[in-house]
Order: structure tokens, then sequence, then C-alpha cells
């Protein structure tokens, strides 16, 4: 069976959807979503049995709405999980923008990421400061390698330590002989 949910999402989000690997289904305006996908697991994760109707929600904003299939047709979303479901969309955004523009760099060997996160955008028919803040895009990949620094430094710290005790041992060796 059918059904549809409309999600209160940000503009780039929306756009993010339906220009990307799901897209528009046949001009309905809405993103019709495999069970298989990603998306589609996600949704028949949150899904469970609601045996009565719930109220129709209101949405202002950027809405999108999805379809997707189910066999049970009592299974619904609950409206409870839908601030949750709208967090991983953004985090499926986010990591589709690391992803991008880490490959991009490893392929190039650039340190300019801001090209490689303009064509990101320009991918998916995203507008910088219109959709969504320039700056916070860029917070983005910055954090992501703020963490990948910090990662570094601990191993770097760990394999230091690691190595005195080698270089201690190999100091009595030589002394005894």
């Amino acid at each position: 069976m059918q059904k549809t949910i409309t999600l209160e999402v940000q503009k780039h989000i929306k756009k993010f959807f339906e220009n990307g690997e799901y897209g528009l289904a046949n001009g309905k305006g809405y993103v019709e979503v495999a069970r298989w996908s990603e998306l589609g697991k996600l949704l028949h994760l949150v899904s469970r049995v609601i045996p009565f109707t719930q109220k129709i929600r209101e949405t202002s904003g950027a809405t999108l709405t999805i379809a997707y299939n189910l066999r049970e047709k009592a299974y619904e979303i609950p409206y409870e999980k839908i601030p949750d479901l709208t967090r991983q969309l953004e985090e499926i955004f986010r990591r589709s923008l690391i992803n991008y523009v880490a490959a991009a760099q490893d392929v190039t060997g650039s340190d300019n990421y801001s090209e490689f996160i303009r064509k990101f955008l320009r991918t998916y028919d995203i507008i910088p400061d219109v959709d969504c803040d320039w700056e916070v895009l860029r917070k983005i990949y910055r954090d992501h390698l703020e963490r990948i620094e910090k990662c570094n430094a601990k191993r770097r710290k760990v394999s230091e330590i690691r190595s005195i005790p080698q270089k201690i041992y190999a100091q009595k060796v030589r002394e005894m002989a």
C-alpha cells in the first residue's frame, strides 16, 4: 500500500532530495522512495501499528512529501517520530556533502574545498545564501576536517608513547653489549 508523509524541512534539504537520487515522481509533487533505499529502510523502521486515524498536521514553510510503500495497512509513522526523521534527513544531507567534497579533494589534491561545495550545490540546484547559509555549509566541512585532525593527533600521540619504550629497550641492549 502506498502511503505519503509530509515533513517540514529546510529549503536545501527539500531540493537535495527532490533533485537527488530519489527525484520527483513524474512531476506529481512528491518524492517516491523504494523500500530498499536508505530512506525507505528508515521509514520502515520508524513506522509502527497505529490502529486509529491520526489528525492531519498543519505544516508551514518548505515541505517535502515522501511516498513510500508498506505491506501492512495499519502501519503509520507516528507524529512523535517526525522530528527525529527530519534530523536524519539533515544528517543524510551532511554526510553526502562531506563525502562529495572529500572525494573531490582526494581526486584533485586541492585544499580549496569551497569550490567543491559550490559544485555540490550546483548539482542539486541549491542556491547559496537563498536556500541555505553559505557559512553553515562551509562549517559542516570544516568541522569534519577538525574531527579528523583530532583523531590523527590522538593516533600520533599514541604512536609516540608506544615508540618510547622500544628506544629505551634498544639503549639498554646496546649498553649491555
